[in-house]
Parts: structure tokens; C-alpha cells; sequence
């Protein structure tokens, strides 16, 4: 056995020891324990390995079964110590490489992930990812802080924006991308065990709750008179919040559309979706000649940036001065209610569940949802036997009233 400074004391349990700290346990007022095990490399050099301290949990029997499965991977080729040194920026950088090379488009996770994790979790092994952890995380992204950490010196006419919390969404958004980064590492072998960016339900580790469930939704009067709007704006933006009302795209979606997307004969976009899925939409005949008009050729894409030819990459201001000022977006802050370029394709679900036409079933399909229940959220706008029961109401109040 290696020859150490610190002193380690048997416990009853082969390989398992501990010693003393110099920190107290806060509730018995001794000296805590760290528990440690003993083994033996491939080449017989023995190694300690630090598994936890007594007042955070740990106990002899909780140690034997780590050395247990600890030795069980070394037997069975696998390097645990290795693993343990796999950081979630490790995780990180070879799931950017993959899914580039895939042709996914992560932009905005990254740019997302440098601002707010990198510091917070790049060097952080993956196995000392906690709940805890994560928690506290969370909150902070959550909160608004106080006060800057680092406090900024404004130049003369200038004063900085104070720091914002992030939305529930967008914080999701940011435990999913490092969730899809380490189950790559899974899947590829680079790194074995439980995802600690896995939220399960009554788990120790819990996403934040996202109610975003847009309500408002244009009227056929207020939409015709955005359209008219943006015409006399610009012919470019029109055209997509046309192609958004009449289809159900998403704005990232008619960013990418490419001339060679266009299926004049079937009637057909092949859209890019999110994922870098390749998916069909149905357009009618006047938003297929709409979009031919442009002359754009192969791989270019139809909607460009003016200067450069490149695709958009955000919707024009000019999309919210024209809600401004057609008086359209009367949220005041409430987010559900709240007049962006989804609006549209929020729209174009919600006139199609009112139409009383199209089944809940028809609609998922229609709007490319990956699951019922995010379809489900336009059930109440489907017409059905409800308003003609809450007449029986009306009907009840009228006959008292001939009779008093």
C-alpha cells in the first residue's frame, strides 16, 4: 500500500477507510470524516480515491458500494479516473464539432452558453455536477442581481443597462444544450454514467417551469392591415409574415428557405426545422408564385439581407415599429399577450381551430408538432357544445325575468 502523510483508519469494510478533518461536523460538533477507498492499479500501484465526508451523507456501506462498482469498470476495460476528469466543457467541445459537421445550426446555444455557463461549468467535471449545484445555478440566472459583480465605470453620457434575469424558457433552453452535449458523450463512450443535466419528475434536479403559452392572436382585420403595413415598408417582409400567416412557418424556418426548397409541381416547401430536420409544408398556389417572383436560383436563399445575399438573421425593426404603430400590441409587459413575428404562426393555428374544419389531430400536422400536448393548447379555440350549454344559462335568467 502507497505510503501517506495523512493518516487513513480501517473501517470493517475491505478497502474502506477514512480520516479525520480539520473541519467539524455542524451537527455533532467533531471532527468530520472524509471516507476514502484503496485500489490497486493494472499495474499493482495502489491509489486513494476521496468518495465524501460523513456530514454531507456519506457512510461506510455508501463507500463499499462505490469501490464495488468503481473496480467492476476497471475490470471491465473502462477508465473511471479518466472519466472523472471529463469536464462538461470537454462534453461541450466535441458536441459543437459534431453537430457542425452535421450541418446543425448551434449559434445561438453557444453564444447563449459563453455568457452564461462557460464560466459557471467549462472546467467542472461532469461527475461533480450536482443538483445542488445545478439549483443554485438556476437561481442565479433566474434572479436579478443586486449589484454587479464586477462594477462598471460609465463614460461621460453613458449608463449601463442594469443585468436582466433570463426567462424560464430561455434558461431551459441553456440545461437542454448542455443535457444533448453530455448525452452525446454518452452515446460516442467518452463519458459513462447518469446525465446530471437530466430532469426527472421527483428528482432532486428540476428544469424550471415554462408556462409560455402565447393567447393573443390577430384578428383577419387586424392582420390585413399589418400587411398592408409592411407593404409600403418593405415588399421583402410582407412576403414572410404572408408566408408565416398562410403556412404556420416559423421565422428561423423562412430565414433558411432556399430557391431549390420551392416544389412549384407538388406544392410542396421542404422547410429546415428545428433540429436541422427536413420537413414538407403545404403552401397555396399564390405563396409558391409569390416566392418564384424573386428569380432566385439553386442554393440561394429567397429572403436576403440587402447588403450582403446572406440569409436573415432576425426579423427587421421595421416588423415592430409597424405594430407600434397600428396600436397592435397591448401586452404592457404581459408576455402572453405580447405582438412578435410568431404571432403569426400562432395566427394561422388559432383561425384554423376556429374555422371548426380542422380536427386537433389535423392541426398537430399541420403545425409539425412533435407531440399532442403542445397542439393542445388550441383545443379551447376548436368550436363544440360547450357555448350552446352555457346558453341553457341565458335561457333560464330570460324565463325568470318574463315571470317576475
Amino acid at each position: 500500500m502507497a505510503n501517506q502523510s495523512r493518516k487513513y483508519i480501517k473501517t470493517k469494510f475491505e478497502g474502506v477507510f477514512y480520516r479525520l478533518s480539520t473541519r467539524r461536523d455542524p451537527r455533532t460538533g467533531e471532527c468530520d470524516r472524509v471516507y476514502c477507498f484503496w485500489y490497486a492499479d493494472a499495474e499493482g500501484k495502489g491509489h486513494w480515491k476521496t468518495v465524501g465526508r460523513h456530514s454531507k451523507g456519506e457512510r461506510p456501506q455508501t463507500v463499499r458500494q462505490a469501490r464495488a462498482e468503481f473496480l467492476a469498470e476497471l475490470a471491465g476495460g473502462s477508465n473511471p479516473i479518466q472519466r472523472d476528469k471529463y469536464t462538461v466543457g470537454d462534453a461541450v467541445d466535441a458536441y459543437v464539432a459534431w453537430a457542425r459537421g452535421e450541418g446543425k445550426h448551434i449559434a445561438q446555444p453557444m453564444q447563449q452558453y459563453d455568457k452564461h455557463m462557460r464560466a459557471r461549468l467549462h472546467a467542472v467535471p461532469v461527475s461533480s455536477v450536482t443538483p445542488s449545484m445545478l439549483s443554485r445555478i438556476k437561481a442565479e440566472l433566474m434572479e436579478t442581481p443586486a449589484t454587479l459583480k464586477k462594477p462598471i465605470t460609465p463614460k461621460e453620457g453613458y449608463t449601463p443597462a442594469p443585468a436582466r434575469k433570463l426567462s424560464p424558457q430561455t434558461v431551459v433552453h441553456q440545461f437542454s444544450f448542455l443535457r444533448r452535449a453530455v448525452n452525446r458523450a454518452v452515446a460516442t463512450g467518452d463519458w459513462s454514467g447518469v446525465n446530471p443535466f437530466a430532469s426527472r419528475q421527483s428528482g432532486p434536479w428540476q428544469m424550471p417551469r415554462v408556462d409560455n403559452k402565447r393567447l393573443r392572436f390577430f384578428t383577419p382585420d387586424e392582420a390585413a392591415m399589418l400587411l398592408a403595413k409592411l407593404a409600403t415598408s418593405s415588399r421583402q417582409l410582407h412576403d414572410m409574415a404572408l408566408l408565416s400567416l398562410k403556412t404556420g412557418m416559423r421565422a428561423t424556418e423562412i430565414f433558411k428557405l432556399r430557391a431549390q426548397d420551392v416544389d412549384a409541381h407538388a406544392g410542396i416547401l421542404h422547410v429546415t426545422a428545428k433540429g436541422g430536420r427536413v420537413e414538407s409544408v403545404q403552401a397555396p398556389k399564390d405563396v409558391i408564385t409569390m416566392l418564384r417572383k424573386y428569380g432566385r436560383r439553386g442554393g440561394e436563399y429567397i429572403f436576403q439581407e440587402r447588403s450582403t445575399g446572406d440569409s436573415i438573421k432576425r426579423t427587421s425593426d421595421a416588423f415592430n415599429r409597424a405594430v407600434v404603430d397600428l396600436g397592435l400590441d397591448t401586452s404592457e409587459g404581459n408576455s402572453r399577450f405580447a405582438v412578435t413575428f410568431h404571432t403569426l404562426r400562432h395566427t394561422f393555428a388559432s383561425w384554423l381551430a376556429q374555422s371548426g374544419k380542422v380536427s386537433l389531430l389535423e392541426l398537430k400536422a399541420l403545425m409539425r408538432h412533435e407531440t399532442l400536448a403542445m397542439t393542445q393548447r388550441y383545443a379551447h379555440l376548436i368550436p363544440g357544445q360547450e357555448r350552446k350549454r352555457l346558453a341553457i344559462i341565458d335561457t333560464m335568467l330570460n324565463a325568470a325575468k318574463k315571470h317576475s
